[in-house]
C-alpha cells in the first residue's frame, strides 16, 4: 500500500500514477468506444436531415457537432442520444481508471484492465444514478414552484398571489436548497466515478458523499480541482512535446533510409490528419495563444502531394495510425484528471471522516478472498477405482 500524506502534496502523484500502460489503455478503450458510437449517430442524424456524408465530412471531418437548430425531430433525438452515450462512456471510463488507480494505491499491482472495466460495468446504474437522482430532485422542486406560479395566473384564484407573497421566506429557502443541490450535482459529476471506485458502493453512497463534500469541504475541493487541472495541462504539454520529438526522430531515421519517398508519405499523411481534424483544431487554436496553439497542434499547413497508388495507400494507413496515436496522447491528461479525482476523494474522506479507505477491504476484495478460500478448502476429487482385470474377475468367481 502506498502511504499518502493526506494533503495537497498527494495531488501531484497523479502525473506519475496516470502514466501507466494499464491506465492509458483503459482510458483509450473507453474513449474510442464511446467516440465511435457518437460519430456514427451524429452522421446518421445529418443524413436523416437530408445532408450527404461527403458534405458533412468536408465540414466537420472526424469531429462532427450537431447544431440541432434546423434539424428534424428525429435528428435532434439522435444527436441528443449521441451526447448522452458519449457522457455515459466518459463516466464509465473514469470509473474504470479510478478503480485501477485505487487498487494500485492499495498495492494490488496484479489488478488487470479487464477487471477494472468489468467493475465499472457492474456499477453502470450507480454511475448514472447519482446525478440522475439529484437532477430528479431539482426537477421536482422546480416543478412545484412552477405549479404554484401557474395557479397564480388564474383570476378566480386570487389567493394564489397572496399565498406566494406570504410564503416568500419558504420559497427563498427552497430555492437556496435548489442552488445547493445544483452544486452537489456538479460535485457528483466530477467525483462519482472516484467515489464508487474507492468505496465499491451504490448510487446512494455517491449521493451522500456528494452532498457531504459540497457542504463540509467546498473550498478544499475547489483548490484540489484547480491543482488537478493544472497538473493535467502540464502533463498534456509534456506528452505532446515528447510525441512531437518522437515523430521528428522517426522522420529523421526513415528519411535517412527511404529518402524522398518517406517524405512524401509523411507529408500526405499529415495533410490527411490536418484536414480530418481542421474544424476542431481551428476552434481550439482560436481559444489559445498562437505560441501554445503551434506547440500543441500543427506548426504549419500541409498541402496534398500527388502519389502513386501504393504510396497513397501507405499515407492513408499512416494517417489512421497518427489519429490513433493522437487519441492515445489525449488520453493522458484525461487519465491524470481521473487519477486526481481519486486522490482528492481519498484525502477529503480522511480529513472529513478520519477514514483511510486504502486500509479497508471492499466487497470485490472480500468476494475474491471467499472464492480463494472455497477453492482451497474444496476436497480434491477422489480418483475412481480402476476396473478389475479379467484375470481378477475369474479368481473372484472361483
Amino acid at each position: 500500500m502506498i502511504a499518502l500524506h493526506f494533503n495537497v502534496k498527494d495531488m501531484f502523484r497523479s502525473i506519475r500514477l496516470a502514466f501507466s500502460f494499464q491506465r492509458l489503455w483503459i482510458q483509450f478503450v473507453g474513449l474510442l468506444s464511446s467516440y465511435l458510437i457518437y460519430l456514427v449517430l451524429t452522421y446518421v442524424a445529418f443524413m436523416v436531415a437530408g445532408e450527404g456524408v461527403g458534405e458533412v465530412w468536408d465540414r466537420y471531418g472526424l469531429l462532427p457537432i450537431c447544431p440541432g437548430t434546423y434539424m428534424p425531430v428525429i435528428s435532434v433525438i439522435l444527436c441528443g442520444l449521441a451526447v448522452v452515450i458519449l457522457a455515459f462512456g466518459a463516466m464509465l471510463t473514469s470509473t474504470a481508471v479510478a478503480r485501477a488507480v485505487y487498487m494500485n494505491l492499495k498495492g494490488n499491482t496484479f489488478y488487470t484492465y479487464k477487471e477494472a472495466l468489468a467493475f465499472a460495468w457492474r456499477k453502470k446504474l450507480s454511475i448514472i444514478g447519482t446525478p440522475v437522482l439529484l437532477a430528479l430532485f431539482m426537477g421536482l422542486f422546480m416543478l412545484g414552484g412552477g405549479v404554484m406560479g401557474w395557479l397564480g395566473r388564474f383570476p378566480w384564484l386570487s389567493i394564489g398571489p397572496i399565498l406566494t407573497s406570504v410564503l416568500t421566506l419558504v420559497w427563498f429557502i427552497a430555492c437556496l436548497f435548489l442552488v445547493f443541490m445544483g452544486i452537489a450535482l456538479a460535485v457528483s459529476l466530477i467525483l462519482t466515478p472516484a467515489i464508487l471506485a474507492a468505496t465499491d458502493d451504490d448510487a446512494f453512497e455517491g449521493l451522500f458523499q456528494s452532498f457531504s463534500i459540497a457542504f463540509s469541504q467546498p473550498w478544499r475541493l475547489l483548490f484540489y480541482q484547480a491543482v488537478n487541472v493544472l497538473t493535467s495541462g502540464f502533463g498534456l504539454v509534456v506528452f505532446v512535446l515528447l510525441a512531437k520529438v518522437s515523430w521528428k526522430v522517426m522522420n529523421g531515421i526513415f528519411l535517412w533510409g527511404m529518402g524522398a519517398k518517406f517524405a512524401d508519405i509523411a507529408t500526405q499523411a499529415s495533410y490527411y490528419v490536418q484536414s480530418w481534424t481542421s474544424p476542431f483544431v481551428i476552434y481550439y487554436q482560436s481559444l489559445l495563444p498562437e505560441s501554445v496553439g503551434r506547440l500543441l497542434f500543427f506548426s504549419y499547413n500541409f498541402t496534398s502531394v500527388a502519389l502513386p497508388a501504393g504510396l497513397a495507400a501507405s499515407a492513408l494507413i499512416m494517417a489512421i495510425f497518427l489519429i490513433v496515436l493522437g487519441g492515445y496522447v489525449l488520453c493522458y491528461p484525461l487519465a491524470i484528471l481521473n487519477t486526481g479525482h481519486v486522490l482528492a476523494f481519498l484525502v477529503i474522506k480522511k480529513i472529513k471522516d478520519d477514514e483511510n479507505l486504502l486500509e479497508r477491504k471492499d466487497r470485490e476484495e472480500e468476494d475474491d478472498e471467499e472464492q480463494e478460500e472455497e477453492t482451497a478448502e474444496s476436497p480434491a476429487a477422489e480418483p475412481e477405482p480402476a476396473a478389475p482385470k479379467p484375470e481378477a474377475k475369474k479368481k473372484a468367481k472361483k
